[in-house]
């Protein structure tokens, strides 16, 4: 289990988590994409690994995708 002062101290330098599992964001090249599974903090530690997938104009998902967050 991770301390919550470790948190803290992480939290406050990096930002709070800055994606849930459901959230349609922007991503860094342009596109829409939801946020489908990942985490800001892992069993032993920092993460913030990512799974989307871009979402398009009719509303259809892509590809899965993955990597760390970008924000």
């Amino acid at each position: 289990m991770i301390e919550k002062w470790v948190k803290d101290i992480t939290e406050e330098v990096f930002g709070e988590q800055p994606f849930k599992l459901g959230d349609i964001i922007k991503h860094p090249d342009g596109r829409n994409v939801k946020i489908i599974n990942g985490q800001y903090w892992g069993t032993y530690g920092f993460s913030n690994f990512w799974y989307w997938k871009e979402v398009f104009k009719s509303g259809k998902l892509g590809i899965e995708e993955c990597g760390y967050g970008w924000r």
